[in-house]
C-alpha cells in the first residue's frame, strides 16, 4: 500500500509504519496525521499482522506538529477541523488498536512525536534518542500526555516536562517509564527482534484483552477536555505567537 506521508510493509507477521517526511523530521503535518489512522487501521484489521511498529524515516522519530503547515489556521472552523476530523481520529484509531504496538525511536521525540511513543506499549530508543513533551513551546499543547501519561510515568517528572517543555536523554526517560528499553543504535534492531519473537509465544487474545483492561483507563471525560484545550491552544495569541517565533527561528515573547 503506498501512503503520501508514511510507508507501510508487512513483513514476518510485523506490521511496519514508517512517518516519511525525514527532510523536516517527521514533522506531523496533516496528512501525516490522516495517514497514519490509515495505516493503523489496515494494520489492525490485517490478519496477517501480530505486531504494529511505528518508527520514523532519517534522523528523527518525529519533531512533533508541522508548525509551517498548520501554525496559521484561517479560521476557527479550520483549527476545529483540524483537532477533530484529523487528530482525534488518529489517537482514537491508536488507543483502539488490539495488537502489541511498539514504538523504535532514534533521533528526537518531541511534542506530539513523544506521545505517540507514550502512547505505544512497549518503547525501544537508541541512546541517542531525545524526548520532549513540548507543544507549549510553540503556544499549543501536549494534550495527549496529561491524559494517558500518569498511569505510565512519574507524575512529576511528567508535570515538569509539560510545564518546561524541557528534553529527556533516553536513559533518563526509561528511568521515568517513558521508554521500555534504552539500547546503543547497533542495538536496536536485535532488541526489536527479540520482543517480537517474545509477543510470538504470547496468545494474541490474550494480548487483546490485556489492552482491553489497559484501556479502561482512558477517561473519555479527560479525552475530551485534552481535544478541547488543545483547540483552545491552536487558536490563541500564543500559538501566533510561537508559531511566529518558530518560523523565526527567535524566541517567542509571552510574557511581554
Amino acid at each position: 500500500m503506498k501512503l503520501e506521508n508514511v510507508e507501510y510493509e508487512i513483513a514476518n507477521r510485523i506490521a511496519r509504519i514508517e512517518m516519511n517526511r525525514p527532510q523536516v523530521l517527521n514533522a506531523l503535518s496533516k496528512g501525516m496525521f490522516r495517514d497514519l489512522r490509515k495505516a493503523l487501521s489496515i494494520a489492525s484489521k490485517n490478519g496477517d499482522a501480530r505486531v504494529v511498529e511505528i518508527t520514523g524515516a532519517g534522523k528523527a522519530f518525529s519533531a512533533g506538529l508541522d508548525i509551517r503547515e498548520v501554525g496559521g489556521f484561517k479560521s476557527r472552523a479550520e483549527a476545529k477541523e483540524f483537532v477533530y476530523g484529523l487528530v482525534k481520529p488518529f489517537w482514537d484509531q491508536l488507543f483502539k488498536c488490539k495488537k502489541p504496538v511498539i514504538s523504535l525511536v532514534d533521533g528526537p521525540a518531541y511534542g506530539a512525536g513523544a506521545e505517540i511513543a507514550l502512547a505505544s506499549d512497549i518503547v525501544i530508543a537508541s541512546t541517542e534518542s531525545t524526548f520532549a513533551f513540548s507543544g507549549g513551546r510553540v503556544g499549543a499543547l501536549c494534550c495527549i500526555s496529561g491524559v494517558i501519561g500518569p498511569s505510565l510515568m512519574n507524575g512529576r517528572k511528567l508535570v515538569e516536562m509539560n510545564l518546561t517543555g524541557s528534553p529527556l536523554s533516553a536513559d533518563q526517560a526509561t528511568n521515568y517509564g517513558l521508554v521500555s528499553h534504552s539500547v546503543p543504535r547497533e542495538e536496536l534492531t536485535p532488541t526489536l527482534e527479540k520482543i517480537i519473537r517474545e509477543i510470538m509465544h504470547v496468545s494474541p487474545v490474550s494480548n487483546s484483552s490485556f489492552k482491553r483492561i489497559r484501556k479502561t483507563d482512558l477517561s473519555k471525560t479527560k479525552l475530551e477536555t485534552a481535544y478541547k484545550e488543545l483547540f483552545r491552544t491552536i487558536t490563541s495569541k500564543d500559538f501566533r505567537e510561537g508559531s511566529s517565533a518558530f518560523v523565526a527561528k527567535r524566541i517567542p515573547e509571552y510574557y511581554r
